[in-house]
């Protein structure tokens, strides 16, 4: 599964993300993995999620953030969900750039049987490119 959480800037899209997060944790067999820009969110995320602040690791593009992910799923076959916050903010992309990494990330999900959940800032459904509506959304 594939899921956007989109709203704009200020609407609760984080917080939102953090409470599915932390919810999901007291169900799922495997491990979530919670990735952010920076640290500021650390500490609201539950202790048995992998908390991973991106700053330090120079990902600029949406190709090296796939390259992170597959990483994280090839150390650790239990990944069930990975929490994404930022997804622009991360790769420095418009989202009509983004077409190919969903296509991989489609990808992955039917392979490894990993979920993805990104927060995404935009102006309503209406505004998605049309590749994106094919997955869940949630707007906030």
């Amino acid at each position: 599964m594939i899921k956007l959480i989109i709203g704009k800037e200020g609407s609760g899209k984080t917080r939102t993300l953090i409470q599915e997060a932390n919810e999901s944790i007291k169900r799922t067999k495997g491990n979530i993995v919670f990735l952010d820009v920076d640290n500021n969110h650390m500490f609201q995320i539950d202790y048995k999620i992998r908390f991973m602040g991106l700053k330090d690791y120079q990902i600029n593009s949406e190709e090296v953030f796939y390259g992170y992910i597959c990483g994280i799923i090839s150390s650790n076959y239990d990944v069930e969900s990975i929490y994404i916050d930022g997804l622009l903010k991360i790769t420095d992309k418009s989202l009509e750039e983004m077409e190919e990494f969903f296509k991989k990330l489609d990808a992955l999900e039917i392979r490894y049987n990993v979920s993805f959940i990104f927060t995404i800032t935009a102006d309503g459904v209406e505004k998605l490119p049309k590749f994106l509506k094919k997955y869940i959304i949630l707007e906030v």
